[in-house]
């Protein structure tokens, strides 16, 4: 299985033949290897996951337009960094008109501090041809939001907090929204849509999935979420068994329908509190945006008044999951020649 290069040389030189030495690991007993290399396997291994993304409103001249997710980086030790250089390089190599990235980039103040630099110098490697598009999440704002958007910006990133931006892509306008952190009471979605006229194509980006219990009204094309994990844990024929959500358990991974909208909500790369995967394993996204078909989605009337979070079987049934077609490729750590 590849190591990871480290982040000074796969960002400083592409041509580079010397594979750079890696930070020293513990080697557990030969007893416990197997088990500790199916553990790393977990943890390293990233799924570049291909998925058909229907997007309402989309213009048909916008059809096949590829865009990357990272989310939930959790920069928090040198692996989080090799991690996410190696989540980089999968997400350049869609060769992608569009990068989005969807919050939680470390844990707390103290790693975020360590971090800033390596994790600024990776989003600078990002090579989207039109933009890459930012939110922050609930880690964020426990850390330094200011510091964090800052590195960002200067990475060439446009971070979006309840605002939107307005692109041009082959003659037509596509809006991408951006909401802030629904735990740190940040959101604000009337504001972030404040700007978009009725008839326009959104692309909404907010960390929490539950951030759609309060949109719904605000029609967006599709949103894109990360905060879960994946679920953390996925036990066969059962899923997570840990509560992380009000829409609803199926909401934790991958494409689901709600009500007249679809939401993807991306794995993550990193990890929180316990290092940690079971059956959902670290994830870049690579979308290839289609017009979401009238026949599929709910002729719901979705009102103002009906945007508070009241969320019951209702809700449940219209949410139900509707999954356009995936595949999936596996990115591994480089074997040192």
């Amino acid at each position: 299985m590849a190591k990871a290069d480290s982040a000074a040389n796969v960002l400083g030189a592409e041509t580079a033949k010397e594979q750079p030495r890696r930070a020293r690991r513990s080697k557990p007993s030969i007893a416990l290897r197997p088990l500790h290399r199916i553990w790393r396997r977990t943890l390293d291994e990233i799924d570049v996951t291909r998925i058909r993304l229907p997007v309402r409103g989309l213009p048909a001249a916008l059809e096949g337009i590829v865009a990357c997710q990272l989310s939930d980086l959790h920069v928090d030790r040198d692996e989080d960094l090799e991690r996410l250089v190696l989540a980089v390089e999968a997400a350049n190599a869609q060769r992608p008109d569009l990068i989005f990235l969807t919050g939680d980039y470390f844990t707390g103040p103290e790693t975020m501090r360590r971090y800033l630099t390596g994790f600024r110098d990776a989003m600078s490697a990002l090579r989207p041809r039109l933009g890459t598009f930012a939110v922050a999440g609930n880690h964020d704002h426990w850390s330094s939001v200011e510091r964090i958007t800052g590195a960002l910006e200067q990475a060439g990133v446009r971070v979006l907090a309840n605002e939107s931006h307005r692109l041009h892509v082959r003659g037509q306008p596509l809006v991408v929204v951006g909401i802030d952190d629904l735990w740190s009471r940040r959101a604000e979605p009337s504001r972030a849509f404040a700007r978009v006229r009725p008839e326009e194509c959104t692309m909404l980006l907010a960390h929490n999935p539950d951030t759609a219990l309060y949109v719904r009204h605000l029609r967006p094309g599709v949103m894109l979420s990360g905060h879960t994990h994946g679920g953390v844990v996925r036990l066969p024929f059962y899923g997570s068994p840990l509560k992380l959500l009000r829409i609803g358990k199926q909401f934790y991974s991958g494409l689901n329908r709600y009500r007249d909208f679809y939401i993807y909500t991306n794995r993550g790369l990193g990890t929180y509190w316990l290092r940690i995967r079971i059956n959902c394993r670290p994830e870049v996204s690579r979308f290839h945006l289609t017009p979401l078909d009238p026949a599929n989605s709910s002729d719901l009337d979705v009102s103002a008044a009906s945007s508070d979070a009241s969320f019951g079987a209702h809700d449940a049934e219209a949410a139900a999951p509707m999954r356009p077609r995936r595949r999936r490729t596996r990115v591994r750590r480089r074997r040192a020649s």
